[in-house]
């Protein structure tokens, strides 16, 4: 996926702590516990299939898996360049992510999760595959299954972006917003909210980050410094 590079970048900042931003030098975050390249195989769902599977699935996890989750991610071409870039792979994303594309049917059977979570992962779905993407995650949440979204907002894109923009500054608002992170749409909540509604989605709440009225899905994201000027954050109700 030619995205997935600056996807991989903009979520190794989370190895360090909630304050991280995308220019944190990760290495200065945290010692990282690397297993050689030469010893990583991506996880197989097969592996996972030999114990009771999760009734949680965390989608395009990068370097933040979840403990009592499970956790999906791509493990494309970029992904591996970046592992060599930092030295290796680490030990918490070889042990605890299973290599999954989202973009295709997903490996599971209906109804088999009653939670679902993605942080900064859609806005780099063109919007038909972010059709397929939904469409895959409706089907395989139980009836009143909860998808929880962070992504950010289109209004908020085009308010530090594009607000009163020249022609000039329009070019520094495609660098800022879209290719210098292999971005490629944005989401509103009303947008958002018609996507999920004509693929089967019961309920759309509107919600503030680490907020929710299900346990399971509270405190989760980790880009906290966008919650007050970039990402917006949803529950979609199967």
């Amino acid at each position: 996926m030619a995205t997935s590079l600056a996807r991989f970048w903009y979520a190794s900042v989370r190895l360090g702590p909630p304050q991280v931003t995308a220019e944190t030098n990760v290495a200065d975050q945290v010692e990282l516990d690397l297993i050689p390249m030469s010893d990583f195989k991506p996880l197989n769902l097969d592996d996972a299939r030999t114990r009771e599977m999760p009734k949680k699935i965390q989608y395009a996890c990068g370097l933040n898996p979840f403990e009592g989750w499970l956790n999906v991610d791509f493990f494309d071409d970029a992904v591996m360049w970046n592992f060599s870039h930092i030295g290796g792979v680490p030990r918490n994303v070889a042990e605890n992510v299973y290599k999954v594309n989202l973009l295709e049917r997903h490996p599971f059977p209906d109804n088999a999760f009653e939670y679902a979570f993605c942080e900064d992962f859609v806005e780099h779905l063109e919007q038909k595959d972010a059709i397929t993407f939904l469409s895959e995650v409706f089907r395989t949440l139980k009836p009143g299954g909860v998808v929880r979204i962070a992504t950010p907002g289109f209004e908020q894109v085009m308010r530090n972006h594009f607000l009163n923009a020249t022609f000039d500054k329009i070019a520094d608002g495609h660098r800022g917003a879209y290719t210098q992170w292999g971005h490629l749409h944005f989401f509103t909540h009303d947008s958002l909210e018609v996507m999920a509604r004509w693929l089967g989605f019961s309920k759309y709440r509107i919600k503030k980050i680490h907020k929710s009225w299900h346990r399971p899905l509270r405190n989760l994201e980790i880009r906290v410094g966008q919650a007050q000027y970039m990402n917006i954050y949803a529950e979609l109700t199967k």
